[in-house]
C-alpha cells in the first residue's frame, strides 16, 4: 500500500510519546467505562494527523479490543484523497497504531515524465527517521528496499524502535514524497486473545447481520474515492463474508485507476480500501 509528505513529523512523534502509557493502564482498562469518547478520539486522530474538519470527505469511528483493551478505530478521508487509520485507546487516547496512505493523492498529482531516482536510500531513511521523530541509534533498520510501481521508484523503509514501535514508510524516490507510511506499538499487541469476546453496544454490529443496501453500499465506497457513480464506469458489487462477517465486496475505474473496496454491511463502514493504476 502507498502510503504524506515530511510536514507531519511533529505530530507523530508527539502522538506517539502518548503511546506508551497504555502499557501503564493494564488490567484497570479492562471491563471499565472509556475515559474518553468516540467525539475525542476524533480529534485526537485529526489532531495526530495534522487535519482540519473541513478537508475531511467521510469519517468513521467503531469501538474494537485489543489484547482486551477497548480502542477506538479512527478512520478518515481527506478531500485530496488521503487515508488515514488509527487506533486510538479508549482508556487514555493514546495512539495505539496509525496508518496513512496517500496512493491516490500521489498519482493524481504525478506530473512530468522524468522519473529519475534522485533520492538515495540514505536521503530515504533520513526522511523516514525525521517523520517519526527518531534517530538512527536508538532504532533497527529490518529493510531499506527500493522497487517500481508503473515505472515510478519507491523506497520501503522499515524499522523498529527497541522491542515495542514498529514503522513502516514507502517513499518515492523521485520526490522523497511520505507515499505512506504505518505505526504499530506491538507491545499493545502482544499476547492478544483470539478468543477475546468483543462488547458491543446493540447498534447493529452482529457478525451476520445486514443492515446495509447494496446501494448504500456503493453510496459509502464512492464517498470515499470523492466520486459520483455517474464519474467511474465498471462499477460492481456483490457480497462477501469475511472473518465471520457479511462485506460488500467490489470495483469500479476512473480515469486511468482502478478502485477496490470492502464495505461492512452490518455498519455501511469502508473496511478495506486499495487503488492502484490500470497499468500496474
Amino acid at each position: 500500500m502507498k502510503k504524506l509528505t515530511v510536514g507531519l513529523g511533529t505530530g507523530l512523534a508527539a502522538g506517539l510519546l502518548a503511546a506508551a502509557a497504555v502499557m501503564n493502564v493494564g488490567a484497570a482498562a479492562n471491563g471499565q467505562t472509556a475515559a474518553i469518547t468516540e467525539e475525542r478520539a476524533k480529534e485526537i486522530a485529526m489532531d495526530h494527523a495534522g487535519v482540519d474538519g473541513e478537508d475531511i470527505s467521510y469519517i468513521t469511528v467503531k469501538t474494537d479490543y485489543e489484547r482486551g483493551q477497548k480502542v477506538y478505530d479512527v478512520e478518515f478521508y481527506t478531500k485530496d484523497y488521503r487515508e488515514y487509520d488509527y487506533e486510538i485507546g479508549a482508556a487514555d487516547g493514546a495512539v495505539v497504531s496509525c496508518d496513512y496512505d496517500a496512493e491516490t493523492s500521489f498519482w493524481r498529482n504525478l506530473s512530468g515524465k522524468d522519473r529519475t531516482v534522485s533520492v538515495t536510500e540514505e536521503k530515504a531513511k533520513e526522511i523516514a527517521l525525521d517523520h517519526a521523530g527518531k534517530k538512527a541509534a536508538d532504532v533497527t533498520f529490518v529493510k531499506v528496499k527500493l522497487d517500481y510501481d508503473d515505472g515510478a521508484a519507491f523506497y520501503d523503509v522499515e524499522f523498529y524502535a527497541g522491542d515495542q514501535e514498529e514503522y513502516d514508510y514507502e517513499i518515492s524516490a523521485w520526490t522523497g514524497e511520505i507515499v505512506g507510511w504505518d505505526y504499530d506499538m506491538e507491545s499493545f499487541r502482544a499476547g492478544q486473545s483470539e478468543n477475546r469476546t468483543e462488547k458491543t453496544s446493540g447498534s447493529g454490529s452482529g457478525a451476520g447481520q445486514v443492515s446495509v443496501t447494496e446501494a448504500e453500499a456503493k453510496a459509502a465506497a464512492l464517498e470515499a474515492a470523492g466520486l459520483k457513480e455517474s464519474q467511474v464506469r465498471g462499477l460492481r458489487i456483490h457480497t462477501d463474508r469475511d472473518d465471520g462477517r457479511t462485506v460488500y465486496e467490489g470495483k469500479f475505474f476512473y480515469n486511468d485507476l482502478e478502485y477496490e473496496f470492502e464495505v461492512d454491511a452490518a455498519s455501511g463502514r469502508v473496511t478495506d480500501w486499495d487503488v492502484e493504476s490500470i497499468y500496474d
